[in-house]
């Protein structure tokens, strides 16, 4: 009974709940195994040797049995012989149960051997793959590392050289400007010698300098052709018409079954922008209206 349960408290201590990561790697996987194939095989021998235990005690009490009568008789003693070898030879159900018992404590060990050399086998070569596996990963790192460092290398030296290069292009650009210059410089000092030539007076016709005021009257005046264009019938009209289709896709867009509002927020902020600046350019065609009246007033009065 103690031997029952010492198999019991030791199979009970060895199948425990285990976390998911552990209970699948090779190594608790093969502890696993092992345990409740030691497991197996100590209940099985419990309860071969609690079978085995009651025939050998029939036989113990029939040994002093015979013996006792031995010492009274000798004839005894030859019929009790004789009956002990008629009673070797007759086969014991008992040592059918032992002999199968032992075949699968036999059967059980062999497994287990089998069960343990594949087990290291396999840890073997799970362990060389991982090896294996680690160093290609770390030769593709290096490679790979490797690589990025001549890339990066290439690429600064490429861009080392095209930044001499263009500063070396910019430098003869400035020179070549420089003497430009210079040429233009001289130029103009010839036609202004050759201007002054046969003049009594030297550098008396030299260019005019610029006049601001008249500068900004030019200014101006483009501005009132540009307003003047603004405010003309001919945009005004381009305007309206195209406030008007955008308008008539909104509408449209709106009123379909299938309303896409992309579109419709795309052809809204359109219109927006056209009527925004056609208002702009009617308040300064207005403004400029007003200006050339007062100007017309004044130049009256």
């Amino acid at each position: 009974m103690n031997r029952k349960q010492e198999a019991q408290n030791t199979y009970s201590q060895h199948i425990k709940f285990r976390p998911a990561a552990s209970l699948f790697s090779p190594s608790s996987l093969y502890c696993f195994l092992t345990q409740a194939y030691t497991c197996l095989f100590c209940y099985v021998k419990m309860i071969a040797l609690k079978s085995i235990h009651p025939f050998f005690t029939p036989i113990y009490i029939k040994y002093n049995i015979h013996r006792s009568r031995c010492l009274n008789t000798k004839d005894s003693v030859l019929c009790l012989c004789k009956s002990n070898q008629s009673e070797s030879q007759a086969p014991q159900p008992g040592d059918i149960r032992k002999q199968e018992l032992l075949a699968q404590i036999a059967m059980l060990q062999t497994q287990k051997v089998r069960l343990m050399d594949y087990f290291d086998e396999r840890s073997e070569y799970l362990t060389q793959f991982g090896e294996e596996a680690k160093a290609e990963f770390d030769k593709i790192g290096e490679d790979a590392l490797q690589g990025l460092d001549e890339a990066s290398a290439r690429i600064t030296a490429n861009i080392e050289s095209q930044m001499v290069e263009f500063e070396e292009s910019a430098e003869l650009n400035r020179q070549e400007i420089q003497e430009r210059e210079k040429e233009l410089d001289k130029f103009e000092v010839q036609m202004e010698d050759g201007r002054n030539e046969g003049l009594f007076f030297k550098n008396l016709r030299k260019k005019a300098p610029v006049d601001k005021a008249k500068a900004k009257e030019e200014a101006e005046k483009i501005k009132d052709v540009a307003r003047e264009k603004a405010g003309s019938r001919t945009r005004k009209g381009i305007y309206l018409l195209f406030i008007g289709l955008l308008t008539f896709a909104i509408v449209d867009s709106v009123a379909s079954s299938s309303t896409d509002w992309r579109k419709i927020a795309v052809l809204g902020a359109i219109l927006v922008a056209l009527v925004s600046q056609f208002i702009y350019e009617q308040t300064m065609s207005i403004e400029t209206g007003k200006i050339r009246k007062i100007d017309t007033e004044e130049e009256n009065n």
